[in-house]
């Protein structure tokens, strides 16, 4: 019944959703006010591959995904056309991957940080050197503003299914499961160790967060949430929420979980049933 009601939940979303609540909540800008926008469908996945839920980069025509919580710890790669290339096991737990990052030095970040319920005490990430494919690295973290295990209802803000790597930091973002959406910005430091985040600064937004990625000029970056893509133009190289946004919905494109820049005006997502599609937006003249 609530994996019906979920599905429900998200089709609605993505069938029904605009900007309205963004821009009077948070001061969101339409993106097509300022950039011609196109949303379009460009392939699927191999059935292999299963509950896509990660995007990195392996080359500039292939790409390393995952899948989520309850199937096997293994990294697929394929290319635009969805085929799969490749399975690399891992000999590590899948618990509940949500979302993989990545570097400028050849490693991966896998986060087994998904968090339904907000009651796990193992958030974690695992740091894999791509060529060899050999974890090097967990880093363990918590929520230092999290005292219970779960919170209440109202304060269920600590799932997690969004980060990216910048400036040898992982950045967080929180997936809200409360009436009133907000997601939440953690900084991680990108080695092993173990530590406690303080919050960053926090953001409402109507759609939960599902997915993040740094934009290649090394000072945007995106969100991704069910129906609605943010984008996010600060005034420096310094990662906050300040600045310049900008909200797109993005129509019926299901439970969109990973996305990927492709290039500064490109972004590839993915869903949970291997649907492929392209996201591309130029500044008006």
């Amino acid at each position: 019944m609530l994996i019906k009601l979920f599905t429900l939940y998200v089709y609605l979303q993505t069938a029904l959703c605009g900007c309205g609540p963004d821009r009077r909540n948070s001061d969101f800008e339409r993106l097509r006010k300022d950039y011609e926008v196109k949303v379009q469908r460009i392939g699927r996945l191999d059935t292999r591959i299963r509950e896509s839920s990660g995007l990195a980069h392996a080359s500039d025509s292939t790409f390393w995904t995952h899948p989520d919580s309850g199937l096997p710890a293994e990294l697929y790669l394929f290319n635009l056309n969805g085929e799969l290339l490749r399975t690399v096991p891992l000999p590590i737990p899948n618990r509940d991957w949500e979302e993989l990052a990545q570097d400028d030095k050849g490693n991966l970040y896998i986060g087994d940080f998904g968090n339904n319920v907000n009651a796990r005490r193992d958030l974690r990430v695992f740091k894999v050197q791509e060529e060899r494919m050999i974890v090097q690295d967990t880093i363990l973290f918590n929520f230092a503003d999290q005292q219970d295990f779960p919170p209440p209802a109202s304060d269920k803000h600590f799932d997690l299914e969004a980060f990216f790597y910048r400036s040898d930091s992982l950045h967080l973002f929180t997936k809200s499961r409360a009436r009133k959406g907000i997601t939440r910005r953690y900084t991680l430091p990108a080695k092993a160790g173990a530590y406690t985040l303080p919050p960053q600064e926090e953001l409402r937004v109507s759609s939960a967060i599902t997915a993040a990625d740094s934009a290649p000029n090394g000072k945007d970056f995106a969100l991704l949430g069910y129906g609605r893509l943010y984008l996010f133009e600060p005034e420096n190289e310094q990662v906050h929420f300040s600045g310049k946004r900008y909200c797109l919905p993005l129509g019926r494109t299901g439970q969109a979980e990973a996305m990927l820049y492709l290039s500064p005006t490109e972004l590839l997502i993915s869903n949970e049933k291997g649907k492929l599609y392209l996201v591309s937006f130029e500044l008006k003249q």
